[in-house]
């Protein structure tokens, strides 16, 4: 299983969802880029996170065979009787993603996330779904993530190769200026993501300031690119009327923003971090409800913020 970060002809990926319908116009092939240079507090996707490929183990399906134990070659998988009980515990540092416990496991509880792929054979995966992109208002391929810039070299090539094909780039803003410049020209919509307005919040909430992403932001508007901003709000963290007021401002400085889009948080991602040994989530959040999200609709809306769309 090779690992690692893309060098522009190879990029790791770690899922392929077909006939999606709620990540840019029409059906969609989403393609989810594994790596991203933030930490959100309200990450959905954990297996996004590192660059390389990553274990995971569901230990509900586990049947205690330790047939894993015996295959893997560096001591990933413990076996411990605790009162009778047989447990078992992954190390998962110690894992280098080389599969050969998944091979003789009967029960589906060991899976690898993320795979190396060439241009050549996502473009076939991609290929499989162009008759759907046809239907309806017209569909496409969305490139998402973790966060698809960090791997820009390789998506270059492969836009090059996609044959008019809609494209949306779903993005957290959070990558070099140039990489967004040389793929402007390339991308139909970029699905720009706006977690928090004020930088220190941001850090905090996100680990990184803002100050590259509204740059790149900037950057994309004035180029004459076709954005959408994303907004994911959570629950009494950063749903509070400074930051509402912020997206407002942010619409209003740049009409070319075609919509803006609430994306209303939930919780799904927390059982997901156990499976790859990434511990329990610091917070655990509640997730929005829907009353929720037409309650931040109206509160932006009366700040005079504009085309809002809950997703």
């Amino acid at each position: 299983m090779t690992a690692s970060r893309t060098d522009g002809r190879t990029a790791v990926i770690f899922d392929i969802q077909r006939v999606a319908l709620h990540d840019g116009p029409g059906i969609r092939t989403n393609v989810f880029f594994k790596g991203c240079p933030l930490a959100c507090a309200w990450c959905h996707n954990p297996e996004s996170h590192a660059a390389a490929p990553q274990l995971s183990f569901n230990a509900l399906l586990c049947r205690g065979c330790r047939l894993c134990a015996e295959a893997c070659p560096r001591g990933v998988h413990e076996f411990r009787d605790v009162g009778g009980t047989v447990l078992h515990a992954v190390d998962h540092s110690r894992c280098d993603a080389c599969g050969r416990c998944l091979e003789v496991c009967c029960h589906d509880a060991l899976s690898i996330a993320g795979r190396t792929y060439c241009v050549e054979e996502l473009l076939r995966e991609i290929d499989v779904d162009r008759p759907y992109y046809a239907i309806g208002e017209g569909g496409g391929l969305t490139l998402t993530g973790g966060e698809p810039m960090r791997q820009s070299a390789f998506i270059a090539e492969l836009l090059e190769r996609t044959d008019g094909i809609d494209v949306c780039l779903e993005t957290s803003g959070h990558a070099p200026a140039a990489d967004f410049r040389t793929l402007l020209p390339k991308v139909d919509l970029f699905l720009f993501d706006w977690k928090a307005t004020d930088p220190a919040r941001h850090r905090e909430l996100c680990g990184v300031d803002n100050g590259v992403i509204l740059g790149n932001l900037d950057q994309l508007c004035r180029g004459g690119a076709r954005v959408a901003l994303r907004l994911p709000l959570v629950p009494s963290v950063n749903d509070d009327d400074a930051h509402l007021a912020g997206i407002a401002a942010l619409l209003a400085k740049y009409p070319s923003i075609e919509y803006a889009e609430i994306m209303p948080y939930h919780n799904l991602g927390v059982s997901k971090r156990e499976r790859f040994g990434m511990g329990e989530a610091a917070v655990i959040l509640p997730s929005a409800t829907g009353e929720q999200a037409e309650r931040w609709q109206a509160r932006l809306a009366s700040m005079g913020a504009r085309d809002l769309r809950i997703g």
